[in-house]
């Protein structure tokens, strides 16, 4: 299988012809490599990828699936595909990839309905499978799709974010009077990190003479342990300014953790250990009920507010890039063209 140079470019490609699961002979091309190293790397893994054939099992694929993503994926991602594969692998485990029909994935979309999950679980689970099927049948050569015909079930997370106005928050936080409770909801709702950012922070990660916190690490509850992980992303890795009132509040509060150190958590609590007051007190303060997740939401949206520019939120919130903010907030940010013509109309 050569690979050749495209001189008109400057990058590599790789052409070769294959004989697929059913006889068929076969053309594959993939262009687009700046070094020849990259386009041999990817002949090589092709090569090794045609040891699949029409008769392997969903269940093989699924196992060889997973083996790949385990050492580039976060825990908790490797773990969301394998309760995921719970619900499809007594179905499919045994069945030959070139087996499955749209008939029988209708049949199991069908039984998945019958249970009782939530829409959007259902959702994860249908994609999951899609995903898998793909991945093997990319490499069995299997050109048929039985999905193609086959609409997805459940609801994908709805894209409108619920969050509360600063007023909401005040209304809340007033009532609330345990020392921890109320600290880690200052946090949440005045830096935006995740909830396992939360846990995961040490005395360590708080330069109260900066005013800053170092965001390095993230905690995850996996099999009734507590797991340090690496944030969700690169840029996860992150320091926050914190304002000067939230700065004294910690400091306070770290005062009257016992015998802190260095190492000491700085919130020993769970997820439930706030769902609770969170209930309890949004209740009294009659606003409507969010997410943990959704102070993350709330303070986007009080950032946007206050005119704080998307290049400065995504570095805040530890977004990969600029765009992955605007596409998950880009529809709270004001009618700028309005904006523009205003400032035109003053000239």
């Amino acid at each position: 299988m050569p690979v050749y140079k495209d001189e008109a470019k400057g990058t590599w490609f790789v052409k070769c012809y294959y004989t697929d699961y059913t006889g068929v002979k076969r053309q594959r091309k993939k262009r687009g490599f700046k070094l020849q190293r990259e386009a041999k790397e990817w002949e090589r893994d092709f090569l090794a990828s045609l040891q699949y054939d029409g008769a392997t099992t969903f269940g093989s694929v699924a196992e060889n699936f997973i083996q790949e993503i385990t050492p580039r994926r976060r825990k908790t991602t490797v773990r969301t595909y394998n309760i995921a594969l719970a619900h499809i692998l007594p179905t499919f485990k045994d069945t030959a990839l070139a087996a499955i029909t749209e008939k029988s994935v209708v049949l199991w979309q069908n039984e998945l309905l019958s249970k009782e999950l939530s829409d959007v679980y259902i959702n994860k689970i249908d994609t999951i499978f899609r995903t898998i099927y793909k991945y093997g049948a990319k490499r069995c050569g299997i050109m048929a799709n039985p999905f193609e015909g086959v609409e997805k079930i459940g609801k994908a997370r709805s894209k409108s974010l619920t969050f509360w106005t600063y007023d909401q928050y005040s209304a809340f936080i007033k009532l609330i009077e345990n020392p921890t409770t109320h600290m880690a909801f200052q946090i949440l709702y005045f830096t935006g990190i995740r909830i396992g950012e939360l846990f995961a922070l040490t005395a360590e990660d708080i330069n109260l003479a900066e005013g800053v916190m170092h965001i390095t690490k993230s905690l995850q509850r996996m099999e009734r342990q507590d797991v340090i992980t690496p944030p969700k992303t690169e840029k996860g890795i992150r320091d926050i300014t914190l304002p000067a009132f939230l700065t004294k509040e910690l400091e306070n509060y770290m005062a009257m953790i016992y015998d802190c150190n260095s190492e000491t958590r700085l919130f020993g609590m769970s997820k439930q250990s706030l769902y609770y007051p969170m209930k309890k007190y949004a209740e009294q303060a009659g606003i409507p009920r969010i997410r943990i997740h959704d102070f993350r939401h709330s303070h986007v949206a009080l950032l946007i507010e206050k005119g704080v520019s998307p290049l400065a939120i995504a570095e805040r919130l530890g977004h990969d890039s600029v765009t992955v903010t605007l596409g998950t907030y880009g529809h709270l940010y004001p009618n700028k063209q309005r904006e523009i013509a205003d400032l035109l109309e003053l000239l």
